[in-house]
Formats: structure tokens, C-alpha cells, sequence
């Protein structure tokens, strides 16, 4: 797998993180908390796709080209489910308002549910597909040093992307992150079965 596809498919699981980090930052979060909620992220993407792909290489040893099967249509469900998510019937929404009052609210929030376990609980939660992610990329046998790397710097970049713009535009491009990483993971998903 070339840098190009890792680089997809670490842009596609990032959008988890960025569509939940655009909401937090609606809410408000410290500048503090913003830096360290990047990190964990970060760090989650770096090691949940680990332990996946150790897995993948292992199954992919005993499986041999099955493995590979598995693996594709491991990430077309992904990516199904994520544009599930996308069009399901929802009855949250923000004004611009509301989200012009979020920029300049003075006191920001100290989230509670940042605080304590519960940022390593939000960072496992967004991290879940990379394992599954993971799993896929070991069966193919791609770079695992490189690939994990790639992981974690782009969901953590795109998680603190995600915090400052949800201050300043709310919820609604968390949609669209997630429609596009969706059809990155089907495509590639439906590259790989080809």
C-alpha cells in the first residue's frame, strides 16, 4: 500500500475524530484541554491500528489471500457505517447563532466528561475503527511503522482542527468529513477486493 492510500485511509478515520471534536468545541473547551485531547487522540490512533495490524499479519499468515477478502469488506462495512451515520434521521441541530454565542462565550466550559478517564474513554471510542482499519492493512501487509505514524499525526492534527473550527462554525461540516471519509474506506475497500 502506497503512501497515498495510507494516507487516505488515515484522513478517513480521522473524520470520527473530527466530527466529534467539532462538537465539543461548540460546547467549549479550554485551550489546555484542546492540546492534550489532540494528543490522546493521537496517540490512540497510533496504537489501537498497531494492535490491529499485528493481528491482520497473523490471521494473514494462517488465512493466506482469504484474509485479504476479509479485510477489503472489513473496510467497506466501515465506511457503509459511517455514511450510515451521515443520512440517518437526526433531530440535532445548531443555529449560526448558536454557534457565534460558542466563539464568544466567555466562560468556556470545563467539559465534564473530559475530565479524568474520561478523555482516554472519547479517544478509545474514536479510535475503535483503526483497530478494525488496522486489522485490514495487516492482511495486506503495508508498512506498519509508517502506516501507524501517519495515523496518529493526521487524526491528531485532524481532532484539534475539529475542536477550533467547531468554536467557530458548530457541527455541520462534521457531516461532511464523515460522508467522505465513508466513501474513502468504500473505495478503497472496493480497490482492494479488485
Amino acid at each position: 500500500m502506497n503512501l497515498a492510500w495510507v494516507v487516505a485511509v488515515a484522513t478517513a478515520l480521522g473524520a470520527d475524530a473530527f466530527s466529534l471534536a467539532l462538537a465539543i468545541g461548540l460546547a467549549g473547551i479550554r485551550k489546555s484541554m484542546m492540546v492534550r485531547l489532540s494528543l490522546v487522540v493521537a496517540v490512540f490512533h497510533v496504537f489501537m491500528p498497531l494492535g490491529g495490524m499485528l493481528l491482520g499479519q497473523a490471521l494473514g499468515t494462517i488465512l493466506g489471500q482469504f484474509a485479504s477478502l476479509i479485510g477489503a469488506l472489513v473496510l467497506i462495512v466501515l465506511g457503509g457505517r459511517m455514511l450510515y451515520k451521515v443520512y440517518r434521521p437526526t433531530t440535532e441541530s445548531f443555529s449560526f447563532r448558536e454557534a457565534r454565542e460558542a466563539l464568544f462565550h466567555k466562560n468556556v466550559s470545563n467539559n465534564p466528561s473530559l475530565n479524568g478517564y474520561g478523555i482516554y474513554i472519547l479517544a478509545a471510542s474514536v479510535s475503535l475503527d483503526a483497530l478494525s482499519v488496522g486489522f485490514t492493512l495487516g492482511t495486506i501487509r503495508a508498512d506498519m511503522v509508517m502506516t501507524v505514524m501517519i495515523m496518529g499525526l493526521i487524526a491528531g492534527l485532524m481532532t484539534g482542527m475539529g475542536l477550533i473550527l467547531g468554536r467557530v462554525m458548530g457541527t455541520r461540516l462534521g457531516d461532511k468529513a464523515e460522508l467522505l471519509g465513508g466513501l474513502a474506506l468504500v473505495l478503497i475497500g472496493v480497490k482492494l477486493l479488485v
